[in-house]
Formats: C-alpha cells, structure tokens, sequence
C-alpha cells in the first residue's frame, strides 16, 4: 500500500531542500499531518515570503525597497562586495563594519551558463559613483570564479581602494559560513587589489 500521493509530494518537498533528508523530511511530513496548526503557521509563513523585496540599492533581502543600511547617512563610504544577503547580516552580527554593502547572487560561471554580462555591472558602478565610494571591499569565496567576477565587476573603475578579504579565509569557503573570529580577523587584515 503507498502513502498517500499529498503526502508523498509534501516529503519530496522537504527531501528537496539542502541538508534535509529522506528521514528528516519524512518526520517534518507526519509532524505537519496531524497538526492543522502547524501547518497553517507554515502555509503563513510561506505566503509572506512573497513580500521580501530586494532593496533596489545594494540587492540585499529587505521589507522595504530601499533597506535600513542604505537609508542610514551615517556609515562609512565603504562597499563590500557579497555573494549572499545572509552574508549581509552575518557581517552586520560582527558589528566591525559600517560601510555599505552590494549582493551579487552569482559569480561568473561558464559551465553554470553564467556569463560576464549577466552580472549586475551597471547598477554597481552607479551606486559606487552615487555613494562616492571611497573602498570596494570583495568579501566573496576564495576561488577562481570569484576572482574573475571581482576583475570585471571593478573593470573601469577608477578612484576607491580596491581590497579582498585575506586568504586566510578557507578555500571556497561562504562569508555566512565562517564563525566570528575569523570573520572579524578577516575585515581587519583585507588585502589590496591590483586594478592594473
């Protein structure tokens, strides 16, 4: 006898998100069948997912189009170059900085089929110039992709310092994933960038 076919969908839902399981999907399915409350607390919580915005700025996840950190005229003529929103507030956590940030979401990948010019170049360039950004700090992993989207995200930049996080920060390693001393070493010890 099979499970019922609701069932079976709402545990390929789960087995399908990262670090979820067969077994952990399975046990979150049969907590959700047999409590109406939960569930219409998940359905909530899914539904209002679709009022996060992307602040039209610096790309970070916000309940407002542009985000506190962009409204707020007292940081630092920074901008520090992100993979992920979730490296946004993880850096805001260590409360080291207080410059600005931008969100990429993707860095140049041929074999994914993300090109150069799928990267948002124009929209950082114009915050760059509007914010008179005096350093453009990259805090993306430490690989080969990110290095090739930081030369032609900064191409035809000229006047901020150009700097990246050390390369004590581990290889490929996400900013989200990194624990807090490393993080705060991290910012203190950046390193320039040769724009040449």
């Amino acid at each position: 006898m099979k499970l019922p076919k609701a069932f079976r969908k709402l545990i390929e839902a789960f087995d399908s998100l990262p670090e979820i399981g067969p077994l952990t999907a399975k046990r979150i399915s049969e907590r959700l069948l047999f409590d109406e409350e939960k569930r219409k607390n998940l359905k909530r919580a899914l539904e209002a997912l679709d009022e996060v915005k992307l602040c039209r700025r610096c790309r970070v996840i916000s309940d407002e189009e542009i985000c506190e950190i962009c409204r707020d005229p007292t940081r630092e003529r920074k901008l520090m170059v992100v993979l992920s929103p979730f490296d946004v507030f993880k850096i805001e956590e260590s409360g080291r900085y207080k410059g600005k940030y931008f969100v990429l979401y993707n860095l140049v990948s041929i074999t994914e089929g993300i090109m150069p010019q799928d990267l948002p170049i124009e929209e950082f360039k114009r915050l760059v110039e509007e914010e008179k950004v005096e350093e453009i700090i990259f805090a993306l992993p430490n690989d080969v992709k990110a290095q090739v989207t930081a030369r032609y995200m900064i191409e035809g930049i000229s006047g901020p310092r150009v700097t990246k996080l050390p390369s004590g920060v581990p290889r490929g390693a996400e900013i989200s994933s990194l624990d807090p001393y490393t993080l705060v070493e991290a910012l203190e010890h950046r390193i320039p960038i040769d724009v040449d």
